[in-house]
């Protein structure tokens, strides 16, 4: 049997389509809030602050979630790890639609919402790592392809449906399509490959035919300044990304005055381009980590880049957007901003893996999450929103990102993956 074929039947690739699937559910959660900050606002007389914390309350909770999620998911296996939180994520959802007062939206949106949510991104992710040595970027780009497919589709559905129904109908709507489809596609998931006596798709390779991966525990990585820099920059790169993002559509219809349809349809080409490049890009790196036959300096190399490019387009974003007032200028941030966003997101996950190995993925990948997403993510909806109540526009808001950007860019490059005498140490 040919290499090619054996790699088409092999089991991780219908893991790598359900995480697709269960990132693409939850993913849409989050890239359409943008669209329901106003329609809220409006409806129940709430602040855009207060609205947006909100989604601050379900990062944060999603975030501290996804830590304890990758040990449970370690310790009972993804199937009903994911199927818990499906039906806690839905029903968060479902609920937070009969919010009359603030404090209803956060206990169902922001704490059941979040903690449903927890496990639906990183676990998925650690356990796309279980099953890849080979083709890693390629499986990691198709499983976080799906959250650029939520990115784009998801803003423009939500805004169908508020506008032909409310924003109440169109998150009960969302709240049943997330529970039933992330506890279907949960039924096909697997801990590992070792659980049905396989191994991970080019071991041989990677391991010289025996051995196994030089790994290094929670506990062992906290013992490095490479663990540190990394939560760090995952913070700097979460918070720089949601004082923003979250708030795009409020800041180009209510700042700048731009046609709500057309601004949310100019949205969510960064979600169609974060797609694209989540297909195409993984196979790309995979090359360059194997022409550089390093694949955590290719990592690093391309994340340093990527964050260079997001720290451009927050400069055009409040520069050029915001003096030139034109849609031209909106699509090429939107263009200019989803390239890159759609490398970064399966790339850091890869660059985690790759510092610290394969077996603790989970776990080491988990609290990542728990710091960037809890901390940076977690805060930076409401700064953004408090700013804008504040000061009357988004300016300040983005000048923020536009340096937290910068940092993250220093941090990518200040990251030394532990050597082989440093793993010896660890592990004695």
């Amino acid at each position: 049997m040919s290499e090619q074929t054996k790699q088409k039947m092999f089991y991780g690739w219908i893991i790598v389509a359900t995480a697709f699937i269960v990132i693409f559910l939850h993913l849409s959660i989050r890239g359409s809030f943008a669209v329901f900050i106003n329609p809220m606002s409006k409806d129940l007389g709430w602040s855009t602050a207060s609205v947006s914390l909100g989604l601050s309350i379900f990062m944060l909770f999603y975030g501290v979630t996804a830590f304890f999620a990758g040990n449970t998911v370690n310790r009972f296996g993804p199937r009903i790890i994911f199927t818990i939180h499906g039906i806690l994520f839905g029903a968060g959802l479902f609920l937070s639609s009969m919010a009359k007062e603030p404090i209803h939206f956060y206990i169902t949106y922001g704490v059941m919402g979040g903690i449903g949510a927890g496990a639906l991104f990183a676990p998925p992710t650690a356990m796309v790592r279980q099953w890849f040595m080979k083709d890693l970027g390629k499986a990691l780009g198709f499983a976080t392809a799906g959250a650029g497919l939520g990115f784009w589709l998801a803003p423009i559905i939500s805004m169908k449906l508020i506008t032909i129904l409310s924003w109440q109908d169109a998150m009960k709507i969302f709240g049943i399509v997330v529970l039933v489809g992330v506890v279907i596609a949960a039924q096909f998931t697997k801990r590992s490959p070792e659980e049905i006596g396989l191994k991970p798709y080019g071991y041989g390779e990677a391991t010289g035919g025996g051995g196994s991966d030089d790994s290094l525990s929670l506990k062992q990585a906290s013992k490095t300044s490479a663990f540190w820099v990394l939560l760090l920059m995952w913070f700097c790169s979460n918070f720089a990304e949601y004082i923003v993002f979250s708030h795009a559509v409020n800041y180009v219809t209510l700042d700048l005055g731009f046609d709500k349809t057309a601004a949310t349809y100019i949205y969510s080409l960064i979600g169609f381009c974060f797609l694209i490049m989540g297909i195409f890009f993984g196979s790309v790196l995979d090359k360059y980590s194997a022409k550089l036959n390093d694949p955590f300096l290719a990592r690093k190399k391309v994340l340093a880049i990527c964050y260079t490019i997001c720290t451009i387009s927050a400069i055009w974003l409040n520069l050029g957007v915001g003096s030139m007032k034109t849609y031209v200028s909106f699509i090429i941030y939107a263009i200019v901003f989803g390239i890159p966003f759609g490398i970064y997101i399966p790339t850091v996950a890869g660059y985690v893996g790759t510092t610290f190995g394969r077996k603790y993925m989970g776990p080491i990948w988990g609290l990542t999450t728990a710091v960037g997403v809890a901390g940076g993510a977690g805060i930076g909806p409401y700064i953004g929103g408090y700013l804008r109540d504040l000061t009357g526009s988004y300016f300040v808001s983005i000048w923020i990102s536009t340096i937290l950007y910068a940092i993250t860019v220093v941090l990518v490059l200040s990251v030394k993956k532990p050597t082989k005498k440093d793993i010896e140490r660890l592990n004695s």
